[in-house]
């Protein structure tokens, strides 16, 4: 293995940080995530964009309500490696454990995309090895590096920051074990005769996991054994709990409605007024010419109930009409997002005020989606589009923030029940002649198109995400469409 100081890990960790401002995820079974990393001005201002389109068979897409669908936060991001000496709180000190987090995922993030790399390549160099265990050593050099720094300075914060790095590198080397072995899969139908490559960093990862366990029962932290169901869940739990206790002080305060409902009233009134205006200028009329509908109660009585009935349908298609026109031009939810409670200055706290629309449209399927006669497909583009403006607070500073991080999940549940069956069989014959059926994946192929906008520079990437009746399987590797 080779060896790298801890100054040179910490380059390569950070030089991860900017690799992609729009990161597409499945996060469960049935949602659908996407991270946006929007850096903070110096001062002042500045305006960004992005947005996100999943296309999806019209004869797939059902009842889908996409705002009830959607979960979205924002958190800060990038904090600095050292809070100014005046800052001793004890949530300085959990957003530096959250920042030693975030660099040991950096670290896993780097891993699983040269793993993808080398699937992906021709051949399998030993210089397509070497950065695996590079991004093994700087995680467990970045924790080491916590353990004899940040942590000895934590007092009553230090036993549970302690057991949360811990279970953030357990995750960390688990991930990486998971995209190992589906290169070793991947290789050996490849039929490469030398895996020694890979066998090293095999045993990179397991040195890694036994040090990182044994460190467990030195400190007596949840422990679990692999067999043991219940273990493991108090394991998950507790990991969990640790989680929410650190990274809460990184999340703003969300603020949004429905623009809408905001200006329904505004609506109501408008549209009553014309509604009764026209209602007026009928009565009117037939006070002033009685003989044009002819004599009598019945006739007056007709014509009263059309104006009527005339009137309520202009009040609801004026009504429909505003509201369309607002959102097209203007957005249909407006959010904001100002720093948490507990930070809040005096003064101004804003950090976020953006406008989001979410349409649905009908397009012809791209080629990934089309039939397999070569026919075009009818295809429903689901569009997410967030325009808003950034703003540096006066306290921003203070907490070394350098960037704002947008969470989106979407629950595409409702497509599962219009899929196929997960799995298809199909006959075979064995080696002795025998029938056997194979199930093989009936899997369906997305494509997601995602745009980030933001002062000095813009990215594009393109996806697919595979989905099958079971649920989200995962999304394809990005493909990098294009950046300035």
């Amino acid at each position: 293995m080779m060896a790298r100081s801890a100054e040179s890990f910490d380059e390569a960790v950070l030089l991860e940080r900017d690799a992609s401002q729009f990161e597409v995820a499945v996060h469960d079974a049935s949602r659908l995530a996407w991270h946006v990393v929007v850096p903070l001005p110096p001062s002042g201002r500045a305006a960004y964009s992005f947005e996100l389109e999943l296309e999806v068979p019209a004869d797939v897409v059902g009842p889908l309500e996409p705002w009830s669908a959607l979960q979205s936060y924002a958190r800060l991001d990038g904090a600095a490696d050292e809070a100014p000496a005046r800052e001793h709180s004890v949530e300085t000190f959990r957003r530096a454990v959250v920042l030693v987090s975030s660099r040991l995922a950096r670290a896993r993030d780097g891993f699983v995309r040269h793993c993808t790399l080398i699937r992906s390549s021709s051949t399998a160099a030993e210089s397509h090895w070497r950065p695996l265990l590079l991004w093994v050593e700087a995680a467990t050099t970045e924790l080491a590096r916590a353990r004899s720094g940040l942590l000895r300075a934590g007092e009553s914060e230090r036993a549970p920051a302690d057991e949360f790095l811990s279970g953030q590198l357990w995750t960390v080397l688990t991930d990486c074990g998971r995209a190992l072995f589906d290169t070793r899969r991947a290789l050996e139908e490849r039929d490469l005769s030398d895996m020694s490559p890979i066998d090293s960093v095999e045993a990179a990862l397991a040195e890694a996991l036994r040090s990182e366990i044994a460190y467990r029962h030195e400190s007596r932290f949840e422990l679990a054994e692999p067999l043991s169901t219940a273990q493991l869940e108090r394991l998950l739990a507790r990991m969990r709990t640790l989680k929410k206790h650190f990274e809460q002080v990184l999340f703003l305060d969300a603020e949004s409605y429905q623009v809408v409902s905001r200006l329904s009233g505004w609506f109501s009134a408008f549209t009553a007024m014309l509604a009764y205006l026209w209602f007026g200028v009928v009565q009117f009329a037939l006070e002033r010419h009685p003989t044009t509908l002819g004599s009598g109660v019945i006739a007056i009585a007709i014509a009263t109930a059309i104006a009527y009935a005339s009137r309520e349908r202009l009040k609801e298609v004026a009504r429909n009409w505003l509201s369309g026109r607002i959102q097209r031009m203007y957005a249909q939810r407006v959010a904001r997002y100002r720093l948490p409670s507990k930070e809040r200055p005096r003064s101004a706290s804003l950090v976020v005020s953006a406008r989001e629309s979410f349409s649905q449209s009908s397009t012809h399927a791209s080629p990934s989606v089309r039939s397999e006669s070569g026919g075009v497909r009818d295809a429903t583009l689901l569009r997410f589009v967030h325009r808003g403006v950034v703003t540096r607070p006066g306290a921003l500073p203070a907490l070394g923030t350098q960037q704002v991080r947008f969470i989106y999940r979407l629950d595409l549940s409702p497509l599962f029940a219009r899929l196929h069956d997960a799995v298809r069989g199909f006959a075979s014959l064995d080696p002795r002649g025998r029938i056997t059926i194979v199930d093989v994946p009936r899997n369906y192929e997305l494509p997601v198109a995602a745009t980030v906008r933001w002062p000095g520079g813009s990215q594009r990437v393109q996806h697919s995400l595979i989905l099958n009746k079971n649920g989200l399987v995962r999304v394809e590797d990005a493909i990098n469409a294009g950046a300035a």
